[in-house]
């Protein structure tokens, strides 16, 4: 089995605006999922969510796919989320 390694680096919402904000409005950026997978162990849960990319509403194609990995905490009062992948 081959490895590669990726560099990863956490940012914040405002950075993620910030780095990809103008692109996103000059471009067109409308994102569909297209399949949900929710695993829950007590108050933390998983979920892989499938998606499809398209610059316009009208497209017929997506211009990608890929998915999302976004983990939740529930501390009672509500879920948080806590990171997205």
């Amino acid at each position: 089995m081959r490895v590669r390694i990726i560099n990863t680096k956490y940012i914040s919402l405002d950075e993620y605006k910030n780095i990809s904000g103008k692109w996103l409005v000059e471009n067109g950026f409308l994102e569909k999922e297209i399949h949900r997978e929710v695993n829950t162990f007590s108050n933390i849960t998983q979920v892989f969510s499938t998606y499809e990319s398209y610059k316009t509403k009208n497209d017929l194609k997506p211009f990608v796919r890929g998915i999302n990995s976004i983990q939740l905490l529930n501390d009672v009062k509500r879920w948080w989320i806590i990171n997205i992948y």
